[in-house]
């Protein structure tokens, strides 16, 4: 389908979406675009959130995670004006920033602001010409609580340049610049999960992704009768600042463990580290170690056991991996907390629910749960009733929404 705005680019756009009706966030970003600027924008992009059904702190090591698009997006409304000005409003910061064309602090004191900056620095290190535009943007991803509210701005921020200034890059290339600019721009070592998913998405659709050689695979969910809830503990960590970086150091550890320990083998990963390969490693790793490896290895096996019992309609198989994925990312990769092991421990106590784990990278913000349809109101009720950790204000609880799997970034 062409893009209406730049014909010689054949967008992303599915027909569905060319119909779709403006909802409230879509609605908001334009009015308040034309109330800031005095003018309509060229361009309104949608780039989705995302949830990750299992295959926690993989992605970085290699191996496979199973993520959904959500609909959680953000929405990135934009307008070239002459000159080499880039200026731009966060209705969900109620802030301007602005920075002239190739000159991108990393240091901006608008953080968000950073993540638009490093996206048009990425774009510029591939040849790409930025020019001058204004720009609003808007979300309802919840920011730090593991919905990757980040990569859903970066590739917003990419898809409404593919249109505004007329060129496309392929699935890949886009998810590995938006991937480029967290990394070394803003400073995070993500993996490239979140934004291959916000990129290629596919509405009621897992996405297989293999982090070596990042070959996909959209995996049908045959679930009839079962939801999935996401469940925000209210409990935010700032992943800059975590010790997220901290873990990819320590797999890199068990990396050389194993070349160690297994001379014979041609080890470039852990993706290489089987399960029957753990008792070798167990017996000569550093303890800590060895947990972020057990983690990361049997991780990945609940990874392929998930998908098939999804394609079979297996749920109390799906049911079991979620949990012992909690169970390995609480004891062996320690990046739960209280509040989150709070939540998958109510939740286990709900007839209907077949499983729960803490979804993201954890230290905070969300688990999802796969439950009967039947249950989600009981779901609801037990957690409004059980769900006060001290790191609460009295009267709060968790924010629980059923999740609609959706589509991939795209025009409007």
């Amino acid at each position: 389908m062409k893009c209406t705005l730049c014909p010689d680019v054949t967008f992303l756009l599915s027909p569905s979406s060319m119909s779709e009706k403006m909802n409230r966030l879509t609605t908001n970003v334009i009015e308040t675009f034309r109330k800031t600027w005095s003018s309509a924008p060229d361009v309104i992009s949608v780039a989705p959130g995302r949830v990750n059904l299992i295959g926690e702190h993989t992605d970085y090591t290699g191996g496979f995670v199973l993520p959904v698009a959500i609909d959680r997006e953000i929405v990135f409304a934009a307008k070239k004006v002459p000159g080499n000005t880039i200026t731009g409003f966060s209705i969900d910061f109620n802030e301007e920033a602005s920075c002239q064309i190739g000159e991108y602090d990393p240091k901006h004191p608008c953080g968000w602001f950073r993540y638009v900056m490093g996206v048009l620095s990425e774009l510029e290190r591939i040849n790409k010409t930025i020019e001058g535009f204004k720009f609003t943007v808007g979300g309802n991803v919840p920011i730090g609580s593991g919905l990757s509210s980040s990569a859903a701005l970066e590739m917003a921020v990419n898809t409404a340049m593919e249109c505004l200034l007329g060129f496309q890059l392929n699935d890949k290339e886009a998810a590995l610049l938006c991937q480029r600019a967290e990394n070394n721009f803003v400073g995070m070592n993500c993996g490239i999960m979140d934004q291959y998913i916000s990129r290629m998405g596919k509405k009621d659709h897992a996405i297989l992704i293999d982090c070596t050689d990042l070959s996909t695979k959209a995996i049908k969910i045959n679930t009839p009768g079962y939801s999935w809830l996401v469940i925000d503990s209210m409990k935010r960590r700032g992943l800059v600042d975590s010790e997220y970086n901290k873990r990819r150091l320590e797999c890199e550890e068990g990396v050389k463990c194993a070349q160690s320990v297994l001379p014979e083998r041609e080890i470039s990963g852990l993706r290489n580290i089987t399960v029957d390969d753990l008792h070798t490693l167990g017996t000569s790793c550093d303890e800590h170690v060895f947990r972020r490896v057990k983690h990361v290895v049997t991780e990945n096996d609940r990874v392929l056991k998930t998908v098939k019992a999804l394609e079979t309609g297996d749920i109390d198989a799906v049911g079991k991996n979620l949990y012992a994925s909690h169970e390995s990312l609480r004891n062996d990769f320690e990046v739960s907390c209280k509040e989150l092991d709070m939540l998958v421990e109510i939740l286990s106590e709900v007839d209907g629910v077949s499983g729960a784990r803490l979804t993201g990278a954890g230290f905070g913000g969300c688990v999802i749960a796969s439950l009967r349809n039947d249950s989600i109101d009981f779901a609801e009720r037990a957690i409004a009733e059980k769900y006060h950790p001290q790191s609460l204000p009295a009267g709060e609880s968790a924010k629980v929404w059923l999740i609609n799997i959706s589509d991939a970034a795209r025009c409007l």
